[in-house]
């Protein structure tokens, strides 16, 4: 389920149009969920960038080459990179010590509003009323949202996002931030925050126009452009993306290696204030992908915004509101260093709950005033992935009594305990071919480009056309099968369009669904007839949703009323040249690496939060009034599993499966006095393992009270039952475990300030 909307919108007007091209006048972060809170969309914050989801792929390969055995890490200009597919990079480790830049600007609205879109003037900084206390203990306020606040938020020496990861990191990596004065941009929020149009002819709009904002602000300021420009190379230090494909991560490449933009006014994600649904989301994403290949700075042609005329350039971006928390902010930076969002995207609610910074645990805090100030640490699976992560690994076999300190401060003791699992094989029935065995199938993942290609002779011929068998599930809208003809050997390919089963409009490109059923599709090949033209079906695919895609049988040439060849394609590839397509039975096979990762967490560092930062909104005639109660400390063991591509449970078919869930101990849905439940924010506040009893908890909802007592501690985890932990009278909470027998028991407790626990692991 995609909840946004992406590309050239239908309905955008050609003036939108022009405005987004010429800029001046003449699809965000996890919304706290509870069922009394106001009812937003619950949508995905790190939208769909093929950059950073194929970057994404090839860690997650790295990560599953080295625990396996199947690859070593090595050291290239200080980090650590891994060799995956033969000839692409992956960064494992980031070089030691390394300090990232941040380039933030602060951008204000103005009065004008847009023609087509409309909307209120502004806001500017400072307008957000404050909340009265007596009624509102979650909304975040200062006085003056000014320069200083944000440094503070960004470099202050506690509480800020330099201190966040310096601690996260165990001290491996920090950041330091460069944070703007305000700057205007042309148009008030709802030209850059409407829902009614695409998010690319509103977002990216925001991003260039901040950046030339600052730019020209700088320049009015007695600045030249190429002092300008030196400025901003202190920003340009890292090769994100290897975009010369040599493995060294720590060289420029013409983009700015971290922009945040800061924009006046709340974000969409927690109400948006009195803009409301005209309020910008906070996200993460890339500012003009759609000009990769042609934009860009010289030798890194990966679209993006030039920043005025200086030759840097602004591609991957985070946005975050004027009152947005340290939670927030970190939230997104995860996002700008590669995670995913772990809560839900597709409006469900999973056991991630409070536990990481990546799902609700950046709404953290400490306060009695506001919620969303101060986050917790992340999960074990995000540190893993950004090469933080001190663990021990226990082996398929082998039980190992292992020493753990606290995932928050570790303090030379192993932060987890990994336990791999063997490798699945998944297997897949897709589909029943229309004749005999064997069809084509065009793939079904993110960010494909996949193509079957073949010769064909139309010398001499009057009329031609080329027909198949397909049937398809196509995300309408983002993806699609083209039919292509190339009359240069391959050089260019022009898109002939195509009918399916006679119908009279020719689509550039089949998207949507067939429903299940083959239907026919025919090519008008008229335009080439006399010559020898090369044919290609080309399956693409963007980020972020995917369906099970084409299927083609049956494929036939017909010149001038006969059929010229006929593939059913029983007699293996033929003619044809698969790049990405498969033929097959409509039935598939993949494997799929998967481990556990078992944690201690305890109450210190940012992790103090967990005990002071969880929350339940009460509901009934305070909206927008909290409670606080304590998440529990103890082992949390989460399950990863590369077979799912995110976290969303509430997904068909994907009930207690995700790529990383943590386990509740005590799954058994907890309810309210009218049976409704408690709600996957709250359910696992005790899903930690251990010796410890449970704190009595006390929730509301409206007048209703649910009196949770105090429960005997769990000291071992146990997966021999794939449905111990997990209800189906709750089924996107918790996880199905693999079965595979694997037993980790709490032998001994020292909690404290410098707490340690001593398991028992048996794989």
């Amino acid at each position: 389920m995609r909840i946004r909307k992406i590309g050239s919108a239908v309905g955008i007007t050609a003036a939108l149009v022009a405005a987004s091209l010429t800029g001046a006048p003449a699809d965000g972060a996890p919304k706290p969920v509870n069922p009394q809170e106001p009812s937003y969309a619950h949508q995905a914050d790190n939208l769909p960038n093929p950059l950073a989801e194929s970057k994404t792929d090839l860690t997650e390969q790295a990560i599953a080459a080295v625990i396996s055995g199947k690859a070593k890490a090595i050291e290239r200009n200080g980090s650590q990179v891994v060799r995956v597919g033969g000839n692409r990079w992956a960064e494992l480790k980031k070089k030691a010590d390394k300090v990232d830049p941040i380039f933030v600007v602060l951008s204000q609205f103005s009065d004008t509003t847009h023609p087509v879109i409309g909307g209120t003037p502004g806001p500017q900084k400072n307008e957000i009323p404050e909340p009265d206390r007596t009624q509102d203990n979650s909304t975040n306020w200062k006085s003056d949202f000014n320069q200083a606040h944000f440094d503070q938020v960004y470099n202050g020496s506690t509480e800020s996002v330099a201190d966040f990861y310096y601690q996260q990191s165990g001290a491996k990596y920090t950041t330091k931030a460069s944070v703007s004065d305000w700057v205007q941009v042309p148009y008030n929020e709802a030209r850059y925050g409407s829902n009614n149009f695409s998010q690319t002819s509103t977002y990216w709009p925001f991003i260039r126009d901040t950046a030339n904002a600052w730019y020209n602000a700088q320049i009015a300021a007695g600045k030249t452009p190429a002092e300008v420009a030196d400025y901003l190379k202190q920003f340009d230090v890292y090769d994100r993306y290897d975009a010369d494909g040599d493995g060294n991560f720590n060289e420029p490449d013409g983009y700015i290696d971290h922009f945040q933009a800061v924009h006046a006014g709340e974000g969409e994600e927690a109400g948006g204030g009195a803009q409301g649904a005209d309020a910008i989301w906070s996200h993460r994403w890339y500012a003009y992908s759609n000009g990769a290949g042609s934009t860009g700075p010289t030798g890194a042609l990966l679209g993006g915004t030039q920043i005025g005329t200086t030759g840097i350039w602004i591609g991957d971006y985070t946005i975050q509101p004027e009152n947005g928390g340290l939670g927030v902010f970190a939230h997104e930076f995860g996002h700008d260093l590669g995670l995913p969002d772990l809560y839900d995207t597709a409006g469900g609610d999973n056991s991630t709950a409070f536990w990481t910074l990546m799902s609700g645990g950046s709404w953290m805090s400490h306060s009695t005033t506001e919620i969303g100030t101060s986050p917790v640490y992340m999960g074990p699976y995000e540190k893993l992935f950004l090469g933080w992560l001190d663990y021990t690994t226990v082996e398929n076999g082998k039980t190992k009594m292992v020493s753990l300190g606290s995932a928050a401060t570790p303090k030379g003791l192993p932060q987890a305990v990994l336990v791999p699992l063997p490798q699945q094989t998944l297997t897949t029935n897709w589909n029943t071919p229309f004749s005999g065995s064997y069809e084509w199938w065009g793939g079904s993942a993110d960010d494909l480009n996949n193509t079957l290609e073949r010769t064909i002779d139309l010398t001499g011929a009057t009329s031609a056309s080329l027909s198949t068998k397909v049937m398809y599930d196509i995300e309408e809208g983002f993806d699609y099968l083209y039919g292509e003809v190339s009359t240069n050997g391959g050089a260019s390919w022009t898109n002939v369009g195509g009918r399916t089963d006679g119908s009279v409009d020719v689509t550039e490109g089949l998207d949507g669904s067939s429903a299940g059923a083959w239907v026919g599709r025919s090519y008008d090949l008229s335009a080439y007839l006399g010559q020898t033209v090369k044919f290609r079906f080309r399956y693409q695919t963007d980020g972020g949703v995917h369906y099970s895609g084409p299927f083609l049988d049956n494929i036939t040439l017909t010149t001038d009323g006969v059929g010229a060849f006929s593939d059913d394609v029983e007699a293996g590839v033929g003619a044809w040249t698969a790049g990405g397509f498969t033929r097959f039975t409509g039935t598939s096979t993949r494997t799929a690496d998967h481990f556990y990762l078992a944690e201690y967490r305890s109450y210190t560092g940012y992790d103090k939060n967990l005990k002071t930062g969880p929350y339940n909104f009460v509901g009934g005639s305070k909206p927008d009034w909290v409670e606080k109660f304590p998440y529990q400390d103890g082992l949390l063991v989460w399950y990863v599993n590369y077979a799912y591509g995110d976290n969303n449970t509430s997904a068909d078919d994907q009930a207690g499966h995700g790529l990383a869930l943590p386990i509740d101990a005590r799954p058994a849905p907890l309810t309210f006095s009218d049976g409704s439940l408690l709600g996957n924010r709250r359910q696992p506040f005790d899903a930690t393992f251990g010796l410890q009893s449970t704190d009595a908890v006390t929730l509301h909802r409206g007048d209703m009270t649910l009196n949770i007592p105090s429960r005997p501690g769990i000291p071992t985890f146990d997966d021999s039952d794939p449905n111990r932990y997990w209800s189906a009278a709750n089924p996107w909470n918790s996880a199905k475990v693999a079965g595979d027998g694997v037993k980790i028991t709490m032998w001994l407790e020292i909690p404290g300030s410098l707490p340690v626990v001593l398991l028992q692991v048996k794989n």
